[in-house]
């Protein structure tokens, strides 16, 4: 919704509201109708998340593992590499059934990375069932089923009873210059003070990618 409403944030109130009601109903109808498209044809998820998954199922490739209990929960990957990265080999632990890697990105978007991929295939579990249903296509097309109507002319407008409203002089801008147009943050851009940070290169703590020990 950032990229849909960025150039309308700097428009004036009125023609704010005007442009984000008409291009989020234009959004709408588009997704719905993309969603809707893709059922009617026998797809079960978005291209986006299939391309996901087969760049996962590449990368699983690379990867042995090793079960450690009879119910299918806890397993070990280890990750192979060419000899010309060298690279240590490194171990992830997933657990299915708590939906749990070590690498945090299945508990983070809910989609089989390529441990969990390769894990799938070892005990012969179908892939889809570790895919969140928020993703599939039934869901998404649901998510699109909102109705928007058009705005009539103001001359069918109800008149306004309510109270007037005036600007509090205190809260203008006296910063000069143009006000930035990044990408709106909230919440979820935070980060998790409790989550301690690993190094992208061996997934270990204490250390980042800059210094850690294991580069060449």
């Amino acid at each position: 919704m950032n990229s849909v409403l960025k150039r309308a944030r700097s428009l004036p109130i009125c023609a704010l509201i005007k442009a984000t009601f008409e291009r989020t109903a234009t959004w709408f109808v588009e997704r719905g109708v993309k969603a809707d498209s893709m059922l009617q044809a026998g797809h079960q998820y978005p291209e986006e998340i299939n391309t996901i998954i087969r760049k996962n199922q590449q990368h699983a490739r690379m990867c042995q593992v090793r079960r450690y209990s009879r119910d299918n929960n806890k397993f070990q990957v280890q990750e192979m590499f060419f000899p010309h990265d060298h690279r240590l080999p490194m171990s992830f632990t997933v657990k299915l059934n708590d939906w749990w890697c070590d690498c945090d990105h299945f508990q983070a978007v809910r989609l089989p990375c390529h441990h969990v991929i390769i894990v799938c295939s070892f005990s012969h579990i179908d892939l889809t069932t570790y895919i969140h249903p928020v993703y599939s296509l039934y869901n998404i097309n649901k998510a699109y089923e909102i109705q928007f109507h058009p705005v009539r002319n103001k001359e069918y407008w109800s008149i306004y009873t309510g109270p007037n409203f005036i600007p509090d002089p205190n809260m203008h801008r006296t910063v000069r210059g143009r006000p930035p147009t990044n990408r709106i943050h909230n919440e979820m851009d935070e980060p998790n003070p409790n989550r301690r940070s690993k190094c992208s290169y061996c997934r270990n703590e204490g250390h980042h990618r800059g210094n850690c020990p294991y580069r060449q």
